[in-house]
């Protein structure tokens, strides 16, 4: 299958990745961002490089009403979207949101809301796919409402896959150790990863792949 994908959180690390991996393929991309927008606007560049359709969207995903409104306003635009990746993602040290609520608005709500607007927009007799970015590595201390949303975004990708079949298939991809986060040095991660870090670009090829093969569904991929 190949059209319209938009991919969440494209403009840098992993989403990137994905993004331009898919155009590389074939895919044409909708690049979405939030603060991201000079990195969003390289991103689009290099995939209109490659000859492909691109197309820039800025929300905020942690506010539900936006969230709710992206994928029609982006039909009207691009017409039909074949494949949603949701990948944006919010990881920060609970202190920094005592209550969990920003970890799940964007790590939890956002990608349900994505996804039933997603199936929503779909005529009758199409089809089309969703992957999610889950995580499979160990849940570090003090990043517990991560680990919580990321934990329901798993349980989201099962069940969404049973209830959205056939017309929606819905995968996910589940790395460990891929990037640093902006408070690790690389020598840090990589003590921590074990030396078991996997290339954004492994990523994007599962990615890839789930959405090319057209029984793959309710599955869970370790890149």
């Amino acid at each position: 299958m190949k059209g319209w994908a938009l991919v969440t959180g494209a403009g840098q690390r992993i989403g990137r990745a994905i993004a331009l991996d898919l155009a590389a393929h074939g895919w044409d991309i909708i690049v979405h961002y939030h603060q991201s927008a000079k990195e969003a606007e390289q991103t689009a560049r290099d995939i209109d490089a490659m000859g492909r359709a691109v197309c820039l969207a800025e929300i905020d995903l942690s506010k539900p009403e936006m969230a709710e409104n992206l994928i029609p306003s982006l039909a009207e635009e691009t017409g039909m979207i074949d494949a949603l990746i949701n990948n944006a993602a919010l990881f920060e040290p609970d202190d920094s949101d005592p209550d969990g609520a920003r970890h799940w608005a964007v790590n939890a709500e956002a990608p349900r809301i994505l996804s039933k607007a997603f199936r929503d927009h779909m005529p009758k007799n199409e089809r089309a796919a969703i992957v999610n970015i889950l995580d499979s590595s160990p849940v570090a201390a003090h990043f517990t409402a991560y680990g919580k949303s990321k934990a329901f975004l798993e349980t989201l990708t099962r069940n969404t896959a049973k209830s959205f079949a056939p017309q929606v298939r819905v995968n996910g991809v589940a790395p460990a150790f891929v990037l640093p986060s902006p408070r690790q040095t690389e020598e840090a991660f990589r003590k921590m990863a074990g030396g078991k870090v996997t290339p954004p670009e492994q990523v994007a090829a599962a990615v890839r792949r789930l959405l090319d093969d057209p029984a793959a569904n309710g599955e869970i991929v370790i890149p």
